[in-house]
């Protein structure tokens, strides 16, 4: 997991910030520069079979950590991790002899120290820009990922990740020059490309500047000039405009937030494609820049940039190769082949004028019961049974759906006795000679039976029993047993199975083809292997757009009884016959139409 590599300076800030810490027997330093670990420095007692364990749990914003080791005398294990510029620190330490103040003292002083480590660190890693582009880790790779690119967006994010771990700039960005103007494209770090911005006109005029003078530019501030030197001659003095230039190029990387820069056009043929722009905060993290290692890196970005051109060309330049290659295919160097060519063509267009077939096209369908019946709740109560589920066959005089009726049966015993004893009532009123009693008695007893006569149809409708064979095609009765139902609601629907239909949806490029009683053919998704013949009934005027054609509901109807089990809702493909054709104009159909109508567009 990690390799040894020398680091002085850090090795230095080491003993030179750490030695003071009072109790600390040994530390392990680890940095990491991409994807593996190197041991920076070992001293004193360290603690090996903690290290794997606390490099795979590397979290740049899990700070310090602390926990006792077993079998020690007040003996601790610390790690701290930190995540810099391109470079990951662990520090792994072993302290001894601190009870739990003087440990919390002693990680103060160890947190405080961290960051001068890491500047360490990063001077150590700092290299020379002419190194980085001679180095086999940089220049060979960004070839080999040039290969991958699909993308020139793709190609600038691999220059940009791979200059950032050599050159450390606190800015990397890739312009495309098109037309002589440079455009940005990508920045480090992934950051957002505003349309309008301050930074980006900067970033294209610092390109526009290394475009113009066809070259690297290394922009930095002019060294003072040494009092005790000549004054120089006319002819040596520099050129005004350049001067300008560079002043001004200067000010834009200042206002980028850099010190000095760097501006490298990459050239495909003699004409500059891009320019990689890197700005620099401080000089200490950026080393010494040079000229030929400029040139150097310009030159193996170019070449990057052209692997990826050939390893994905344009579209139309892809277009262009293909037709080439057809045309020279075909063509040769003499004329036979052309002659092939429209041999075997014309041979196989007149095949396919002279073979008859049929239009049958595809739509997609479903079966659709018509004549509905909804079966409501007639009175409020209690769902006392419902057999049936959604699918099956109900044979004439099943019940299928009955009400709780206990209380009506209850309720017409006592309607009954009531109007009994009206009745007695009467004879004595009427015996009695008196008119009144008997008027008063005889409201009470047409009241009575009107009560009665309601009970007695509510008893009738409690159970429901049907007169025909059914389909039970929805509801959720069998669900709600037991359950309170309210006056006229829903309970279960029922369809005649003979009277189940097919819904096409027909796209509208066909609905001018295809007449009534025209035959077809349903294949349903149940039965994959029983096709069933079925005949175009009528084709509605209910348009509705499915997966974005627009098509009308059409109804079809079977030619025979059906050897399968129908369901209402079941999906399928229906392929309805069109009429003889041939086989060039069914292929052709389509490409037809377009074309007739296209013409007529533009006529």
């Amino acid at each position: 997991m990690t390799a040894n590599l020398p680091f002085p300076l850090f090795q230095k800030a080491l003993g030179r910030h750490l030695g003071g810490v009072r109790g600390l027997k040994g530390i392990n330093a680890f940095l990491r520069e991409g994807e593996m670990w190197r041991e920076a420095s070992r001293l004193g007692q360290t603690l090996p079979e903690r290290v794997d364990a606390t490099l795979q749990a590397f979290d740049p914003a899990a700070g310090g950590a602390v926990e006792a080791i077993e079998g020690t005398d007040m003996g601790w294990s610390a790690s701290y991790m930190l995540g810099g510029p391109g470079l990951d620190m662990v520090l792994l330490l072993r302290l001894e002899g601190l009870n739990s103040s003087e440990l919390q003292s002693q990680l103060s002083v160890i947190e405080a120290k961290v960051g001068w480590l890491m500047l360490a660190a990063l001077s150590d890693r700092t290299e020379e820009i002419g190194d980085v582009a001679l180095s086999a880790e940089i220049g060979s790779q960004v070839l080999l990922d040039a290969a991958r690119a699909r993308s020139r967006r793709q190609l600038a994010d691999q220059w940009i990740a791979r200059l950032e771990r050599a050159l450390a700039p606190d800015l990397i960005a890739v312009t495309w020059v098109k037309k002589g103007k440079p455009k940005l494209v990508a920045l480090s770090g992934g950051g957002m490309i505003e349309r309008n911005s301050e930074a980006r006109s900067q970033i294209e005029a610092l390109a526009d500047y290394a475009v113009r003078a066809r070259g690297p530019q290394i922009i930095a501030p002019e060294p003072a000039a040494n009092p005790d030197m000549p004054d120089p001659e006319e002819d040596a003095l520099p050129d005004p405009t350049e001067q300008s230039a560079r002043e001004d190029a200067l000010a834009r990387v200042e206002l980028l937030g850099g010190q000095r820069g760097l501006s490298m056009p990459i050239y495909s043929g003699d004409e500059a494609e891009a320019v990689v722009i890197a700005v620099w905060s401080s000089a200490s993290t950026a080393g010494p820049l040079h000229m030929e290692a400029a040139d150097l890196v310009a030159q193996v970005l170019g070449e990057s940039l052209t692997i990826q051109a050939r390893s994905y060309p344009s579209i139309l330049r892809r277009m262009g190769n293909w037709i080439w290659a057809s045309f020279r295919g075909v063509f040769g160097a003499t004329a036979w082949k052309l002659k092939l060519f429209i041999v075997i063509a014309t041979v196989i267009v007149t095949v396919l004028a002279l073979v008859p077939t049929r239009f049958e096209p595809s739509f997609t369908a479903r079966i659709e019961a018509q004549d509905r019946r909804v079966i409501s709740a007639p009175y409020d109560g209690f769902l006392a049974e419902a057999p049936y589920q959604l699918g099956d066959v109900i044979a004439p005089g099943a019940i299928i759906v009955a009400m709780e009726d206990s209380d009506l049966v209850l309720q017409t015993a006592q309607a009954d006795s009531e109007l009994a004893e009206i009745e007695a009532e009467i004879q004595t009123a009427r015996a009695q000679r008196d008119t009144s009693r008997v008027q008063s008695l005889e409201a009470q007893r047409r009241q009575v039976e009107v009560r009665q006569e309601l009970l007695r149809r509510q008893l009738d409708l409690a159970r429901f029993e049907v007169t025909e064979t059914a389909a039970v095609v929805g509801g959720d009765a069998w669900r709600r047993v037991g359950g309170r139902v309210r006056l006229g609601e829903a309970l279960l629907e029922l369809a005649s199975p003979d009277t189940f239909r097919v819904l096409a949806f027909i796209d509208e490029d066909w609905v001018a083809d295809l007449d009534p009683g025209g035959a077809g053919t349903l294949l349903l998704t149940a039965f994959p292997n029983t096709p069933v013949d079925v005949t175009l009934l009528s084709i509605t005027t209910d348009p509705q757009m499915r997966d974005g054609v627009n098509s009308f509901s059409a109804w079809m109807d079977f030619a025979d009884v059906p050897h399968v089990a129908l369901l209402d809702g079941m999906r399928g493909v229906v392929r309805i016959d069109g009429g003889e054709t041939n086989m060039l104009a069914a292929y052709t159909r389509g490409a037809m139409r377009w074309l007739r109508r296209t013409l007529w567009r533009w006529s």
